[in-house]
């Protein structure tokens, strides 16, 4: 992708996603049967793309600020406390801060998570 300099605002970052896809493919050999690879880490923004096989688990975690998944290609389930969510390709789910998740992948595929970091707390309803 080719972006073009513009003296009123600074770009993070410009990527093609399915050849980060391509290039970042996960380990079948590892445990966890997914990767993740930092596209973009700023004090305030985080863009974390996720390549994840059938049966790969990213472990509980407690998201640290609020966050987003957007899967791009395949499907996974999303665990947020006793709740559970199935997403394929296309669709997103946002989380507000300090909740605890888990993502299965459910078919071989990608997603991105975005977390922002924010200089105030957010009410738990996302406003």
């Amino acid at each position: 992708m080719k972006t073009q300099a513009d003296g009123n605002a600074a770009v993070y970052g410009a990527f093609d996603l399915e050849a980060e896809i391509a290039r970042f493919p996960p380990d079948p050999e590892s445990v966890a049967r997914h990767r993740a690879e930092t596209l973009v880490k700023t004090a305030t923004l985080r863009v974390v793309l996720v390549t994840m096989l059938t049966g790969g688990t990213l472990q509980e975690h407690i998201a640290p600020a609020p966050l987003t998944v957007h899967v791009l290609r395949g499907a996974l389930r999303l665990r947020v406390g006793e709740r559970t969510a199935e997403l394929h390709a296309g669709e997103l789910l946002a989380l507000a801060p300090d909740v605890s998740y888990a993502i299965d992948g459910i078919a071989d595929g990608a997603f991105l998570m975005t977390i922002a970091e924010l200089t105030h707390t957010p009410d738990p309803g996302g406003k």
